[in-house]
């Protein structure tokens, strides 16, 4: 669009503004809508909420146009499920999403986004973490959705962001229609490293530090609106998702705790042409009242009314008896202690643990006098409100250890497991001492600092010694450190320390991790022990099912192995049914086990492992081009097979191809030393085409190195193969 159309078009969405009127409330028919959110920012470190000890002209300028809300609450102290919740209007138990992890936002939930997409506008948002990727579902409804990151980063400078934003509002797609933008910068967020010239300005305050180089990064959007003449027509709404701790109760950060210094957040609204500025309203308003005002403020109706309009907050006698909701899943989840949920109102906070507290806000906004032992009347009447509500605990999605690499780095540490017991938990209060050495365990372990991680495994498990995820770390700790013998040791430990206490799904990861270690070690039959153990406490997973299932088939027990696969006829997981593929042929039912490993081939058509045991079981049924086929399969799903390369220059040979059978057996060697078979038939038939001095050298090393009770034949025929060389020399 030129220069002028462009002026054309922002005059008219300006005459939009003169609006029309539905139930006598001001609207803005088309006005651009401009949403910051700045991570982590406690409106009590802010200048126009009293704060000293930071500069912020961006934000105060704003304010003086804006509309400043004393008391906004949050619903989550946790980037994702805050956001689901501003973006949808919803709570987290009505739209799903209560955790960073393991939960994604169903597009069944309208947002912001998707509501003015259909009502014509143009979507666009640059965020500037991991955790709003669009994996999370929260990208839904927007044109343009910038969430690139550096390769294993997690986050982003904001400023980089802010750019991408300032490029798609001056594109093409975002001309000739009102629009939606929406800036996610991330800065205040630990761990505070604040860019010059804020570091050494705010060098004894990081957080500050970090919160004075956001406001630039606003400033310098704002002023960008202003340059395009979109400032003065557009909704402008800056916010926080959560605020900091800042060990006020304890808590360095945040995720753990629902006090006001980890709920409480900023919020400015800006209306078009400065309406209402310099008002404040002190009425308590909640994040999910933006998707509602802003329909309302626009005209849209989204058939149901807002539960509170911002702009008219406070204006009823019934809203300063309004209570906002807020949980945290977070302790539950990540720490195997208790979820907290509370609510808020203009007068007192309830939070439901272990413990309830209740606090006077307005005799003590810092909470430091919980007054629940002397029972006031709020505390019983919030207490069965809070019962009230419908909100049924829901298990997370399995998490990759990626993720929680990730969300390690960034500070959202994962000791428990998926918090399914619900009775008994600890009160987060109780043990947040020991949420430092959490912390200080995962940055080691992610590092890969193993000897130090071990050190730090120990300390916390001085504290916690019920926590299994603690004792794999410290065992793997000292099993990368070369430390095997204590590795073993420390999970044999971790696991009797658990007892029946544990979650079921960390104890049989600690089977797994223990029975693998031991494997490693050569200690088949300890593996077994292990596996069986598990069994016996009905802690198998298929994970372990499969591994003993494997250490039986090859030590010729495929009948138990049968027994111990259980019923997996009707199983959807290649894996297992792998596994069970196997046992039968190992058992002699070759036609039934093709059938199975068929069955795996389907569910997972690329899986290297079941490519390779059709290859085996085509070698069992006489038929060397099958299996040279399956074969040659599974090495184009991964050419690193060693294993597989053995047995397909076995199959070769037979069919004539000797040349290529050497080359298949040299690249087995290659990957793996241990390819004893192929050792063995290297030394064979390189002594058949005349090479003597090669055969000699494959002959002696095999005799040298392969473990003379797994190959006893073949060590036998290379010796007499090797004195048959001697006398030819």
């Amino acid at each position: 669009m030129t220069r002028t159309g462009r002026a054309i078009a922002t005059a008219a969405a300006v005459l939009l503004l003169c609006g029309s009127c539905r139930s006598g409330k001001k609207t803005y028919p088309g006005a651009p809508v401009i949403l910051i959110s700045i991570d982590t920012l406690r409106p009590d470190h802010l200048p126009d909420y009293g704060y000293r000890d930071v500069q912020t002209p961006h934000l105060s300028a704003l304010r003086k146009d804006a509309i400043l809300y004393q008391n906004a609450y949050s619903h989550v102290p946790l980037t994702l499920p805050s956001h689901a919740a501003l973006l949808t209007g919803l709570l987290p138990y009505e739209n799903g999403v209560r955790d960073n992890v393991g939960f994604r936002l169903s597009s069944s939930h309208p947002s912001l986004a998707t509501l003015l997409k259909a009502h014509g506008y143009a979507t666009g948002a640059a965020v500037s973490t991991y955790l709003l990727r669009r994996e999370t579902g929260i990208a839904a409804g927007f044109d343009f959705y910038d969430d690139h990151l550096e390769p294993d980063a997690v986050e982003r400078p904001g400023g980089q962001a802010e750019e991408s934003l300032e490029r798609w509002l001056d594109s093409p797609s975002a001309s000739g229609a009102p629009v939606f933008a929406f800036l996610h910068i991330y800065e205040p967020h630990a761990p505070y490293a604040p860019p010059e010239p804020f570091r050494s300005r705010y060098a004894k305050q990081p957080y500050d530090g970090e919160i004075a180089a956001s406001d630039a990064i606003v400033g310098r959007l704002l002023d960008f609106l202003k340059k395009k003449n979109l400032y003065d027509a557009a909704i402008v709404i800056v916010l926080s998702d959560h605020g900091e701790g800042l060990n006020d109760h304890g808590e360095e950060e945040h995720s753990v705790f629902l006090y006001r210094e980890d709920i409480r957040v900023p919020l400015l609204v800006k209306l078009p042409r400065s309406r209402s500025a310099g008002r404040t309203i002190a009425a308590p308003v909640a994040l999910t009242d933006v998707f509602p005002t802003v329909a309302a403020l626009l005209g849209i109706d989204t058939g149901a009314p807002p539960r509170v309009d911002l702009i008219h907050a406070g204006e009823k006698k019934t809203d300063a008896d309004r209570r906002i909701y807020s949980e945290t899943l977070y302790p539950r989840l990540h720490l195997g202690w208790s979820d907290l949920s509370s609510l808020t109102d203009s007068r007192f906070q309830y939070i439901e643990a272990p413990r309830p507290e209740i606090y006077d806000l307005a005799s003590d906004p810092g909470e430091k006098q919980d007054l629940a032992p002397s029972l006031p009347p709020a505390f019983r009447t919030m207490r069965i409100a809070l019962q009230k509500i419908n909100r049924p605990f829901v298990a997370p999605d399995a998490s990759s250890e990626e993720e929680l690499k990730k969300l390690g780095s960034l500070g959202y540490v994962t000791i428990s497991g998926s918090g399914a017991q619900e009775k008994n938990l600890p009160d987060p209060k109780d043990r947040i001492g020991s949420l430092h050495y959490y912390k200080r365990l995962f940055e080691l372990f992610f590092a890969k600092q193993y000897a130090e991680a071990a050190s730090a495994a120990q300390q916390l498990l001085g504290r916690e010694p019920r926590i299994m995820s603690a004792w794999m770390m410290l065992s793997e700790s000292l099993d990368k450190a070369g430390r095997g013998d204590e590795a073993v040791r420390a999970l044999t430990e971790g696991i009797a320390q658990a007892g029946q206490s544990g979650v079921g799904e960390e104890i049989s990861s600690a089977y797994e991790q223990l029975a693998a270690l031991l494997s490693r070690r050569g200690d088949r039959a300890g593996a077994e022990r292990v596996l069986r153990e598990a069994l016996e406490r009905h802690l198998a997973t298929g994970r372990i099912r499969q591994e003993l299932t494997k250490i039986l088939t090859e030590s010729g027990r495929a009948a138990e192995a049968l027994v111990i696969q259980g019923p997996l006829s009707e199983s959807h997981d290649a894996g297992a049914l792998d596994a069970l593929g196997v046992s039968l042929a190992e058992a002699g039912q070759l036609r039934q086990a093709r059938e199975v490993l068929l069955r795996a081939l389907e569910v997972e058509p690329g899986n290297e492992d079941v490519l390779s045991h059709l290859g085996t079981l085509s070698m069992r049924e006489k038929n060397p081009a099958a299996a040279r086929d399956w074969f040659e399969k599974a090495l184009q799903s991964n050419p690193r097979l060693p294993g597989t390369l053995t047995s397909l220059g076995t199959v070769q040979v037979q069919l004539g191809d000797e040349p290529q059978a050497l080359e298949s057996w040299k690249k087995a060697l290659e990957l793996d030393p241990k390819q004893y078979e192929a050792l063995f038939n290297l030394g064979v038939l390189t002594g058949r085409h005349g090479q003597l001095a090669q055969a000699r050298l494959y002959l002696e090393r095999f005799v040298s190195t392969a473990p003379r009770d797994g190959y006893p034949e073949e060590t036998a025929e290379a010796r007499r193969l090797l004195q048959g060389l001697k006398s030819k020399s």
